[in-house]
């Protein structure tokens, strides 16, 4: 299908601030963005995470965090610090990466160089501090790595310890050729009840080191916690530290993104574990948008009783279609009122019908909420689809996934069944798809 824009008057009765007229700029927007940046749209997109890069680090690879984010499931997005200015807006992004790199101006914290200051780039001060804020306040998920979590307890009101005397254990040295910079090692004690405790299920890490400057105890943040320490080297120094009340906003010292970390099993824990829950963090989608969103709804969402109770300012735009995928169902629970809950797995060929809503975003997290993200374990998980409607237009919306669904696919209860069948009736779903869920067995429980 050629991509064209589509005009409101283009919609017949369509007037501003209308449901079709919304969704249409919604459309616009979406269309622009790709015709732009020519992104692939597949039908569940990874969660697109900004990486700050700043190449002319000696021992920074920027690939090396691309790799691991593209390994846990993430799609890279380069965030070039030098073009930053003052005011600009961010690149769209699920989550966000801080990378190592130079000293952090002390004047950010207002104190005197150290003679031992090293090198200094105000300009990749200004756009990490500025994501950062942004990142913290908006409650987007945050994996700050060395610099990047002394960037985090700076913006967060603490201060940097500028200058560690001793080499051993924490700076970088010399490799053997003479040119190759090689990390120093050290353990990590991981303080028991915190979000890294829960990441890397262990209470001690070995890690690589690369810094001169360090967090400690009377330079940390307030609101924020020490969730990792190591007094090797004589110094008691914060190796790891949260937000406690954002819902990922994780720092650490150590650099596990290198290869001399992520290609080790026995350093999965502090490496690509942490890489893994940043990732689940973003595709659960914790943060609040900014602006109202599209929720393709296939499930008991599809009935609009069911769906203002969770969300009651949402507003119906119609059906819509989500190829490749199969309607299934899983977790039967005596918990739940219809016996079982609704999944889409993937299926080439077939096809899922669904609603279509806008929602307000003051009720993300109520629909969050409702489909079970901050259960322990979790029982759904949020996805970005592409979805087609009966125009023919293709838009980016939100949408659920089962985070483990059932193998035996359990057919629904009879409540649940009757419940699919009246949504899909209400929003007008094709008469063949209707028929088929209507054909569907049930497993005889009320």
């Amino acid at each position: 299908m050629a991509e064209r824009f589509v005009r409101d008057e283009e919609v017949p009765g369509s007037n501003p601030g209308t449901p079709t007229t919304i969704f249409r700029l919604v459309l616009q927007i979406q269309r622009a963005a790709r015709l732009a940046y020519h992104l692939p749209m597949p039908d569940v997109l990874r969660p697109r995470i900004l990486i700050t890069r700043s190449e002319d680090d000696p021992g920074e690879r920027w690939q090396d965090y691309a790799d691991r984010v593209r390994a846990a499931s993430g799609e890279p997005i380069p965030f070039d610090v030098a073009l930053y200015r003052r005011g600009d807006v961010f690149p769209a992004h699920d989550g966000l990466v801080l990378t190592g790199g130079v000293d952090v101006d002390p004047a950010r914290y207002g104190e005197p160089p150290h003679e031992r200051l090293g090198r200094l780039v105000p300009a990749r001060d200004e756009a990490e501090f500025a994501l950062t804020r942004a990142a913290l306040a908006g409650g987007r998920p945050l994996l700050a790595i060395c610099r990047g979590m002394q960037v985090m307890n700076v913006v967060s009101g603490g201060t940097l310890h500028q200058h560690l005397e001793e080499r051993e254990p924490h700076r970088s040295r010399r490799g053997a050729d003479g040119v190759t910079i090689d990390s120093g090692w050290h353990g990590v004690e991981v303080i028991g009840g915190t979000l890294l405790s829960r990441v890397t299920k262990t209470a001690h890490l070995r890690v690589n080191s690369r810094h001169h400057q360090a967090v400690t105890r009377a330079r940390l943040a307030p609101g924020l916690v020490a969730s990792g320490m190591t007094s090797e080297g004589g110094l008691e120094v914060v190796e790891a530290i949260e937000a406690p009340h954002h819902p990922f906003a994780l720092g650490v010292q150590w650099h596990p993104e290198r290869s001399e970390m992520a290609a080790t099993p026995a350093l999965h824990a502090g490496s690509g574990a942490l890489f893994e829950a940043f990732l689940h963090a973003c595709t659960a989608g914790q943060a609040t948008p900014e602006t109202p969103f599209l929720y393709f709804g296939y499930g008991s969402s599809m009935d609009a009783d069911r769906m203002r109770q969770t969300a009651p300012h949402a507003r119906l735009i119609g059906s819509a279609r989500l190829a490749d995928h199969a309607l299934a169902f899983s977790i039967e629970s005596k918990n739940t009122w219809h016996g079982g809950v609704a999944d889409i797995l993937p299926s080439p060929g077939d096809e899922v019908w669904g609603a279509l809503w806008l929602v307000p975003p003051e009720e993300s997290h109520a629909l969050d909420e409702h489909e079970g993200l901050f259960r322990e374990p979790p029982a759904y998980r949020r996805v970005t689809v592409e979805v087609t409607t009966p125009s023919g237009d293709r838009v980016r919306c939100r949408s659920y996934q089962v985070v483990m669904p059932d193998p035996r696919t359990p057919p629904p209860s009879k409540a649940f069944k009757e419940a699919l069948l009246r949504g899909a009736r209400t929003v007008g779903l094709p008469p063949a798809y209707v028929a088929r869920l209507a054909a569907m067995p049930d497993n005889g429980r009320a």
